[in-house]
């Protein structure tokens, strides 16, 4: 049985999402993921559309952008305590993160495994070869190949920023994780089922 929370960062396009999703069901855990965005929303009264827009990124490079909360269904005047900044929606997601983190389950992305750190936590980095990403996304979003590569190296440097911007580490380093894994190797389901053999082997020893 597991015991932990895994948390699992991933490559745009190397099939991150899914993996988690097909580790969770054999886990048996929950697979949290836009649920994150949702909670943030409902329990901070902001608009779920402000969350999904700054969702692993950094949407303003220095103060705020200057947009009213959602309260009831309406628009409230705009008041000072209803600026919304990236840091103030970080700080919902992050309390979204550890409300719903409170069992085990597979979590993916937005810093959760440095959220998460006074936790039992199983850090999972999964990333791909480039042209195996790129056919990916391009069958996903019906774009050209050389599209699919730009809005990749895009995704990855939000990602990458967001990330290194909220914690103490860099995104993608190998040291920040318990296991890193190459899905171009193995495919999807064998690299679902990979990193659960080490999941069920780290359970054993601790």
């Amino acid at each position: 049985m597991n015991k932990h929370i895994v948390t699992l960062s991933r490559q745009f396009g190397s099939g991150g999402s899914e993996i988690g999703k097909k580790l969770a069901e054999a886990l048996s855990i929950p697979y949290v993921d836009k649920s994150i965005i949702a909670e943030a929303a409902s329990s901070s009264g902001i608009s779920k559309e402000h969350f999904e827009k700054a969702d692993e990124k950094r949407t303003n490079s220095f103060l705020f952008s200057l947009v009213s909360a959602h309260y009831g269904g309406s628009v409230a005047p705009l008041q000072l305590n209803d600026i919304i900044t990236d840091d103030k929606l970080f700080i919902h997601t992050a309390n979204a993160i550890k409300k719903l983190a409170q069992e085990p389950c597979v979590i993916v992305g937005r810093c959760a495994d440095d959220i998460l750190g006074d936790k039992k936590i199983i850090r999972v980095y999964v990333y791909a070869e480039m042209q195996d990403r790129v056919q990916r996304i391009s069958r996903l979003y019906e774009l050209d190949e050389k599209a699919a590569a730009t809005l990749i190296r895009k995704t990855d440097k939000k990602r990458a920023n967001y990330y290194n911007f909220y914690t103490s580490k860099t995104w993608g380093v190998a040291s920040n994780y318990d296991l890193c894994i190459n899905s171009s190797k193995l495919g999807i389901d064998g690299t679902a089922e990979t990193i659960k053999h080490f999941i069920d082997g780290f359970n054993e020893k601790n």
